[in-house]
């Protein structure tokens, strides 16, 4: 694991947990199923506190720096609902510099994002996928690098649904084959992830080449992440 994917979740956890600090019991009914060739890296959070787990990605994905996964899962608190949720912050707490470029549901209690941010002059995705049901909350982060293949052409990093929830497609362009071979280990892995039994994933993170021009990409300019019409990628 190199610096910058370190660096990014290292800040993640330091806001633990995202939306609430009451940990984990035992009888948690939030479930999800690891590769074995995760690396498990150690607890994140309060020592004493079970509800942040950490892991590298070290198969299945091209050399240099392995996407690094976090789970949140925590009793809810008071208030907290999916649509009064701040994805905006919730961006800027998952990844430096964040900002939301793509989000959908997966009906009332489930929700995938694209967030995009950046160490030091690097470029780094997280999907981010949040459940809220049956008195508790689960949260993925799923952190890699922009990849920087320039030899790729360029396609869509969004989430599936969103045109039809919102009347719109939004999100970030990337090297095709690379960033494919990494969502789909997200995609994967996030399937299993859920609260008291399957939970639905339709909103996965997806590649695509939209018929319509989306209405916002994001783009790098050496500067922090912004919304634009145009259709390259920065």
């Amino acid at each position: 694991m190199k610096s910058i994917i370190g660096i990014a979740l290292f800040a993640g956890a330091l806001a633990c947990p995202i939306h609430a600090s009451t940990a984990q019991t035992d009888q948690s009914p939030v479930g999800y199923q690891v590769p074995a060739s995760w690396k498990r890296m150690k607890n994140a959070g309060p020592a004493g506190n079970r509800q942040t787990v950490m892991y590298e990605v070290v198969e299945g994905v091209d050399p240099g720096d392995h996407p690094m996964v976090m789970l949140k899962t925590y009793k809810q608190p008071p208030g907290l609902r999916m649509d009064n949720i701040n994805i905006a912050e919730t961006a800027k707490q998952v990844i430096p510099s964040g900002v939301p470029v793509s989000r959908a549901d997966d009906g009332p209690n489930w929700r995938t994002c694209v967030f995009l941010g950046r160490v030091d002059d690097n470029k780094i995705i997280a999907l981010y996928r949040i459940g809220i049901q049956d008195g508790y909350v689960a949260e993925e982060v799923f952190i890699f690098p922009m990849p920087t293949t320039k030899s790729e052409e360029l396609a869509l990093l969004t989430v599936y649904g969103q045109a039809d929830q919102e009347g719109r497609t939004t999100g970030v362009y990337a090297p095709l084959q690379s960033t494919y071979k990494t969502i789909s280990i997200f995609n994967e892995f996030t399937k299993t992830l859920a609260i008291n039994g399957r939970a639905p994933f339709d909103a996965k993170a997806v590649m695509g080449r939209p018929t319509d021009k989306p209405t916002a990409v994001y783009r790098w300019v050496n500067s922090p992440p912004s919304s634009s019409s145009s259709s390259t990628g920065g």
